[in-house]
């Protein structure tokens, strides 16, 4: 039987709107973020889910929910169980946290954990240390320098009889668990171990490194290779150094700071490394920071070596946490009236990047500097061997010039070592300085967000927490710098102790604070740390003790503008990056001193899931991930707690 064209039209017709009737019926049924993203990848069921929305001055978290859902490397949905289980779908991965605590990652505002990638080298097929070096190592002696000078001299002469001649030696002179609080410190820094010509006669052939800590020693050797290595070199150091005599020649008396010691490793050691070799190790310590819930950290990047590696890495696009990169190339030695100008030259490239890797200012370690040297000027009254330690910026000396030019250019500067009240004043009348060249208004120079770190003798003074305030300066201290309180008031006096990191009158004031050095063992250590201020088995000024709240917000809301992202991280919010931590204790109702045992069995940066450690896996149900960490033991928070408790 013949059917009519018109019949089979009119049927197809029916067909059509029957099947637009039954897909739009069935799209009405679906939530919106379903209907909008597609179903969820995974999700977090059952759980505290701590937003740490909140990011006023008050000890509030924000939201609370039970689950949070992922679709790709965003936040999809937070909420009940039940309203989080709408998004998912066939194929999402749905974790039960059974009560666990989940929270925003932790972002470290101030960590150099790239250096510890030298000691995986071996494993990735690069030796090192390479031919022509060798590394040694000895034990300071607690109670006597000259015994100490002695244990050096010996190290290295038995050194010398183990290579050729021309290969490097380098000593490295651990502290003595019973020496008086930062002796070995306050030897190097006052220059007290030995010099260029007394390592000459230890060493005549071979160039030798001693490094005790911050501040160490070359001899002539060293110097000559140095020199030639980095044209500039002896020169460079001159000016960067600071020198307690007038018209001494830093570099003849063959003293080195931190960076110039850093440089002989990643620049002239590492001279051959492949930077495919390199980012592979960088990938494996941040895979391991991950075992602390570290999922976004900023550090000073000093040197092009370094700066490649991570370029390697995230050109590959296996950055497995984010870098927020201070640059600070003025630090490889050159040319000083280079240096100077440098920052104008390479043009302003902060912002520069991707949401794994991007540079967000110009930084400075050497504007003042730790104990013994930190600038109070005269807010303190001290014998005058004890003033004359203290590192005073002024204007002319190279950080000063390079920072100022840097602004001026428009830079922002952040990760600027700005340790003492006196130090802070010299940083604003520096900013000050650039602000009349650009014409700048404070408005301007606020919306900049720098930073000052360590701040560990900044203080509470009215004038300096307005200036901080008017600059919109955002503060990055560290608590483990409570441990130099002994030694500060040994020099000092009682006068000292109210300017040692007053985290609660800085937050109540309205400063913006930030934490630092997180990445140490146990992980949560140094947020007890914020909340205790106990060291040696002393609470340093209790008044200024802080709430686990205010401590997490250092390194979590508070911290993402610090690294300039507060719009994508800190916070658990829908449409921001999915990074996030799972806790195997509850943070906010533990007793104190428990927030040292606990560990984070799951850290997931942008959606992917970088780090499951069996103990949560198995529950899970799925196949662990990364790196192993031994969360069974809480020997580790047990030794911690009995050491800062002087037991």
């Amino acid at each position: 039987m013949r059917i009519e064209p018109n019949r089979i039209k009119t049927f197809v017709v029916i067909l059509s709107l029957l099947f637009v009737f039954q897909t739009s019926h069935s799209f009405a049924q679906l939530v919106p973020e379903v209907a909008e993203f597609g179903y969820a990848d995974t999700l977090f069921v059952n759980g505290k889910v701590v937003s740490m929305d909140d990011e006023s001055r008050s000890t509030m978290v924000g939201n609370i929910y039970e689950a949070i859902a992922v679709k790709g490397d965003k936040i999809m949905k937070l909420g009940t169980t039940a309203q989080v289980r709408a998004v998912a779908g066939p194929d999402t991965l749905v974790l039960d946290l059974k009560g666990r605590t989940l929270i925003p990652g932790i972002i470290e505002p101030h960590s150099h954990m790239y250096g510890r990638a030298v000691q995986l080298l071996d494993r990735l097929g690069f030796k090192y240390p390479p031919e022509g070096v060798l590394f040694t190592s000895a034990t300071a002696d607690p109670n006597s320098l000259e015994k100490t000078q002695a244990i050096m001299r010996d190290a290295i002469k038995e050194a010398v009889e183990k290579v050729d001649p021309g290969d490097w030696i380098v000593l490295s002179l651990g502290r003595h668990p019973d020496e008086a609080p930062q002796q070995l410190r306050l030897w190097q820094m006052t220059r007290r171990l030995t010099n260029r010509k007394t390592m000459d006669l230890w060493s005549p052939e071979n160039p030798v490194l001693m490094r005790p800590g911050l501040r160490g020693n070359i001899n002539s050797k060293a110097l000559e290779v140095l020199n030639e290595f980095f044209p500039g070199y002896s020169e460079s150091i001159h000016e960067t150094m600071h020198g307690d005599v007038i018209g001494e020649d830093i570099a003849d008396i063959g003293w080195v700071g931190s960076q110039e010691m850093s440089v002989i490793t990643w620049e002239l050691f590492l001279e051959k490394l492949p930077l495919n070799t390199l980012a592979q190790a960088i990938k494996i310590i941040s895979e391991e920071a991950t075992t602390k819930g570290i999922t976004t950290f900023s550090s000073r990047i000093q040197f092009p070596k370094i700066m490649s590696g991570y370029a390697t890495l995230a050109g590959l696009g296996q950055m497995p946490i984010r870098l927020s990169a201070h640059y600070e190339i003025h630090r490889l030695p050159t040319d000083p009236q280079q240096t100077r100008q440098i920052y104008r030259r390479t043009g302003v490239l902060q912002g520069i990047g991707d949401d794994y890797l991007w540079i967000d200012g110009v930084a400075s370690e050497r504007w003042d500097s730790l104990y013994p040297e930190s600038c109070t000027g005269p807010d303190t009254i001290a014998p005058p061997h004890i003033k004359a330690r203290e590192v005073c910026p002024v204007p002319g000396e190279l950080p000063w010039d390079t920072l100022q030019n840097a602004a001026a250019a428009g830079w922002r500067l952040a990760g600027v070592h700005m340790c003492g009240s006196e130090s802070a004043r010299a940083f604003f009348t520096m900013i000050d300085r650039a602000r009349e060249v650009n014409g700048w208004s404070m408005q301007t120079v606020r919306d900049m967000k720098m930073t000052g770190e360590h701040c560990n003798l900044i203080g509470k003074s009215p004038e300096i927490i307005q200036k901080l305030k008017d600059y919109g300066i955002i503060l990055s201290c560290g608590p483990d710098l409570v441990g130099e309180s002994p030694a500060w008031v040994r020099d000092y006096g009682d006068q000292i102790e109210p300017f040692i990191l007053p985290f609660k009158t800085w937050i109540d004031a309205g400063v913006k604070l930030v934490g630092q050095h997180y990445g140490s063992t146990p992980p949560f250590n140094k947020l007890w740390q914020a909340v205790t201020r106990q060291f040696d088995g002393v609470v340093w000024q209790p008044e200024e003790r802080i709430d686990r709240v205010h401590a997490l917000k250092m390194w979590t809301s508070w911290a993402s503008e610090y690294i300039l992202k507060q719009d994508k991280l800190g916070t658990l919010v829908a449409g921001k990056f999915a990074d996030l931590v799972v806790m195997d204790r509850d943070y906010f109702t533990v007793p104190v001193d428990d927030i040292l045992k606990i560990r984070t069995p799951l850290t997931m940066v942008g959606g992917k899931i970088i780090q499951l450690q069996e103990s949560l896996a198995s529950d899970f149900g799925i196949e662990p991930v990364g790196p192993v960490y031994d969360f069974s033991d809480e020997d580790v928070a047990a030794q911690f707690l009995r050491e800062r408790r002087g037991n």
